[in-house]
């Protein structure tokens, strides 16, 4: 961990510093380090201000934090560097927060679902549901385990483990799980468990397992108490940093209070200029941001957003969660000092569709989409003949919008998707589009933009095909970076 500390006092004179870390003491610009971890201002720090400028570009967001009284000691240069840094003012003694900088600033993010078919379930009522769900009926005064996760779970050394069970229940049931740590591939001590209680709410517990330098396991049991209903969703294994942010230093979640289901978001305030771009990650399979490199490069305020729902990401779709995506854009926008034709809607294949319906809704001032997949109940009504085998989560997804996975209410699905698209007003809003001409997801999302009313009132129109079905060119990606080049050009910035 590469670590640049400025002010009077070093303090690697004063605290012990763990062995991973690499200290350095005002000797800035440094040419064999490109990238900070982390950056600790402390009194006395000074820097001219083309240097101060340069920092920012050296240490991401969230990743800086000052002694108090320091700011009012810099430079107006200085200052401005804190805001769009994010910097958070230390409210801890210099050897504590030292001692856990290994475990809250790393480099890199992780996260793993973990379905509930994966549930090796004792002799119990069970269904699986539609949606992705396993429903279990409980009946007990006392608790009871019900099963075991089939497959472990890896705790990386010196990383803490937090977890989501996402669930239902009947107000008389609980619920709570029960973790076995396994040492250097033994078999483990029975004694040697903890226990997360789910049952207050649906919220992230982190595992209080100390950090170690070793590889470990663990084994995962479900434990009930009560009489009724309960319904489970995905189990979510995550590196915590320790309350400092969701997958990335300064992340945070979106939850569904019904279900305990979230998505995350991200806030990289760049240089605090026009315009704000949002970015809706697409399917992945493990949890956590994408393209924060490309939207750091271009320097841009930028608001990622990953959904983190189902086996690789649920389309971003449900009301409670689509509004409070839009609250989050709307306050961002406000907290920059923005308008909405100061907003830029983004998206790739299952990012598309919140770029697209929320952009709209928005009358953003752009939506640049590649790969647009809009048509929910269109792809999974083609699943069978034109992707066999492939994307079967989307029959989950649907599962979630539809009461009844028929041919006429997937189609209904789509009519509906499209009337709400007519009643937004689209007259400042331009699109760029790139599509790949064989799609075997959604082949009708371009013609049916084309045939949109409040579309057709667009003042810019951009799109281009690419051949092939839906994942064979990346060369539609490489266009949809061009767009936004191209947009932030219409603003003043360079490329």
């Amino acid at each position: 961990m590469q670590v640049l500390q400025l002010g009077a006092e070093n303090w690697a004179d004063k605290y012990q510093l763990p062995s991973e870390i690499t200290w350095t003491y005002n000797q800035y610009p440094l040419e064999k380090v490109k990238q900070f971890d982390l950056v600790i201002i402390t009194l006395g720090a000074q820097l001219t201000d083309d240097l101060w400028e340069k920092l920012q570009w050296q240490v991401d967001p969230y990743r800086v934090l000052y002694e108090p009284l320091v700011e009012k000691n810099l430079s107006s240069a200085g200052q401005h560097f804190l805001i769009c840094q994010e910097a958070r003012q230390i409210v801890e003694e210099p050897q504590e927060l030292i001692d856990n900088l290994n475990i809250r600033y790393f480099p890199g993010q992780s996260g793993m679902r973990i379905p509930p078919t994966n549930l090796l379930l004792n002799s119990l009522a069970s269904n699986l549901l539609d949606g992705g769900h396993l429903q279990v009926t409980v009946n007990t005064d006392h608790w009871k385990k019900i099963g075991n996760y089939r497959q472990q779970i890896y705790i990386d050394p010196n990383r803490l483990l937090k977890f989501n069970l996402e669930y239902n229940r009947d107000t008389s049931v609980k619920v709570r799980l029960r973790f076995f740590v396994q040492e250097g591939g033994g078999d483990g001590n029975l004694a040697n468990n903890y226990v997360l209680d789910f049952s207050m709410g649906n919220e992230e517990q982190i595992l209080p397992l100390k950090p170690a330098d070793i590889r470990r396991f663990v084994s995962v049991g479900v434990e009930v108490i009560g009489k009724g209903k309960l319904t489970i969703g995905m189990l979510h294994s995550r590196w915590s940093r320790d309350g400092k942010g969701e997958f990335l230093p300064g992340g945070k979640r979106l939850v569904d209070p019904d279900t305990g289901a979230d998505i995350a978001y991200y806030f990289n305030p760049g240089d605090l200029q026009p315009p704000l771009h949002v970015y809706f990650s697409g399917a992945r399979e493990l949890e956590g941001f994408e393209a924060y490199p490309l939207f750091r490069r271009n320097h841009t305020p930028a608001l990622l957003f990953t959904d983190p729902r189902l086996a690789v990401g649920q389309f971003y779709t449900g009301e409670t969660i689509e509004n409070q995506i839009k609250s989050t854009i709307i306050k961002t926008l406000k907290k920059l000092g923005f308008n909405r034709q100061q907003l830029v809607m983004n998206g790739i294949s299952m990012g598309t569709y919140p770029a697209i319906k929320l952009g709209a809704q928005l009358s953003a001032y752009a939506i640049n989409v590649a790969k647009p997949t809009v048509n929910l109940g269109r792809v999974a009504i083609r699943a069978r003949l034109q992707r066999p085998d492939e994307f079967d989560t989307i029959f989950d997804i649907d599962r979630q919008l539809v009461s009844e996975l028929t041919t006429a209410q997937l189609t209904q699905l789509d009519t509906d998707f499209w009337k709400l698209m007519d009643k937004n007003d689209l007259t400042q809003t331009r699109f760029y589009v790139g599509y790949m001409t064989n799609d075997d997801y959604d082949d009708l999302a371009v013609p049916r933009m084309r045939a949109n009313r409040a579309i057709e009132q667009v003042p810019l129109f951009v799109s281009k095909g690419f051949q092939g079905r839906h994942n064979d060119d990346p060369s539609v990606v490489y266009w949809f970076v061009s767009r936004l080049a191209e947009i932030n050009q219409t603003f003043g910035r360079g490329d």
